[in-house]
């Protein structure tokens, strides 16, 4: 990863370059191997760099076009860089660099915010126009990469993190309340723009915006899940559409100057990626390239189903061996990090791991997270399934689901039987103001939290009971 932090002045002003600094300095951590800075037309730029694509100075950032007038700062990967190249090589572009920023820069020279469907990967990126004295910038389809920004009277900014606007003073910040009673009293996390501090805000996953140097901001959603899945035609055969499409995209992230490895678990997700990965190297390379990093713990252990993929892929297994007090102590760390609350301990030990693939010289990690939702690898996915057959009327495909299921059909049975009758709830006369009243009635007997942090609390729409 990388880190950029972009400062507008809305007053003529120079960007203080103490500032500046500062806030590039907070953000090292994401980028170790450079730094860089551009100062003038009123924009401060400074960016922090993780060379994983040609590791030489010609990736350098902020980097400026041939012709002088833009200037990007990148944070992401662009996985068909190299197809891209090819087409802007066509269109009459020259490059001196093999990396993908050098390639996302001419993209937009060549066709402006219409070269965002063309991009496959994650980003997080701003692009000044010192002819028109313009910002625009744009989060990836997911929201991967994260983008921040915040405005005051003095200046618009746009950061990596949020501490890098707040440790170098860019504007002032406060603890947003609301968020913290949503935290704590309901779980809510990463549910919509908001922030843990008043000010500043995530620019929203599938989003581009413009900016001048008065502040005027124009926001537009390019991309979104609905939308996407209205025009995607259901193949013939979805598995193998799946299977090629999940192939494809190993392959893809793969391209890498450095070291990859690979989070491990006993896992779908995991074991897909590896052994994926293991079909696309050479075979005599695969157990000195392929670093599968696992966390290694008795409580939960897998460590068959591990062993088995090892066997089967030539993976090196890099275990992490930690003990509990150890990840109760890095907790601050991992916040500091953050910038705010996190899901799980997971986010902890996520932590450790990617500090051992950084001891062992691996900058790019493919991780399976979210993956087991997708392949349907967790229980709960077959009761929702089966009160979808149940309302459709297809019993006897019901009926075979229930018995190629783990455990007893009478609990199975059970499992249909309770979600429908919540659903069925749903639909009652007064469950709608039935529903609020019990979270606000659960939200009261939460004696642990502060009363005054409680009348912060709001209740949303679709909340459950």
């Amino acid at each position: 990863m990388c880190g950029f932090v972009v400062v507008a002045s809305l007053n003529s002003e120079q960007t203080d370059q103490g500032q500046l600094e500062h806030a590039t300095a907070v953000l090292g951590h994401r980028g170790p191997d450079d730094s860089g800075y551009f100062s003038g037309d009123g924009v401060g730029i400074g960016f922090c760099r993780l060379s994983i694509f040609d590791l030489s100075s010609a990736g350098h950032q902020p980097m400026i076009s041939p012709d002088g007038r833009y200037v990007l700062c990148f944070n992401g990967a662009i996985y068909n860089f190299e197809e891209l190249r090819q087409d802007l090589v066509a269109k009459g572009h020259r490059f001196r660099s093999r990396g993908d920023t050098e390639v996302l820069l001419a993209a937009w020279v060549e066709w402006g915010a219409n070269c965002l469907p063309r991009l496959n990967g994650m980003w997080a990126f701003v692009i000044f126009d010192r002819q028109t004295r313009r910002l625009f910038g744009a989060r990836d389809r997911f929201g991967v990469k994260p983008l921040y920004w915040s405005r005051t009277d003095r200046s618009l900014v746009f950061a990596s993190e949020i501490k890098a606007i707040r440790d170098a003073g860019l504007a002032p910040m406060s603890i947003d309340r609301v968020a913290l009673a949503d935290f704590l009293l309901e779980g809510r996390l990463d549910v919509d723009g908001r922030t843990f501090y008043e000010g500043p805000r995530q620019v929203p996953a599938g989003t581009q915006f413009e900016a001048d140097l008065s502040g005027r901001l124009r926001w537009h959603r390019y991309w979104s899940i609905d939308e996407a899945a209205q025009s995607v035609d259901v193949p013939a055969d979805p598995a193998e559409a799946f299977a090629h499409l999940f192939e494809d995209s190993i392959r893809l992230r793969m391209r890498s100057d450095v070291p990859v490895g690979v989070l491990l678990s006993g896992g779908l997700d995991s074991t897909s990626i590896v052994c994926s990965m293991a079909r696309q190297l050479p075979g005599p390379a695969r157990e000195h390239s392929l670093g599968a990093l696992a966390y290694m713990d008795p409580q939960f252990d897998e460590r068959a189903y591990i062993d088995a993929t090892l066997g089967q892929t030539q993976a090196q297994l890099l275990p992490l061996d930690i003990a509990p007090g150890d990840v109760w102590d890095s907790v601050a760390a991992v916040i500091w990090h953050q910038d705010e609350p996190v899901h799980s301990v997971n986010a902890v030990l996520g932590y450790h791991l990617m500090r051992l693939a950084r001891s062992h010289g691996i900058k790019v990690v493919l991780n399976g997270q979210g993956a087991d939702e997708t392949l349907a690898g967790y229980p709960d996915f077959f009761s929702v399934y089966r009160l979808e057959l149940l309302r459709a009327g297809r019993l006897r495909t019901l009926h075979r689901s229930i018995r190629a299921a783990n455990g007893t059909a009478t609990d199975a049975w059970a499992r249909v039987a309770t979600a429908s009758l919540y659903r069925a709830l749903r639909w009652m006369p007064g469950y709608a103001a039935l529903a609020p009243r019990r979270r606000r009635a659960r939200i009261a007997r939460a004696s642990w939290v502060a009363p005054a942090l409680k009348a912060r609390w709001r209740p949303h729409e679709h909340a459950d009971v």
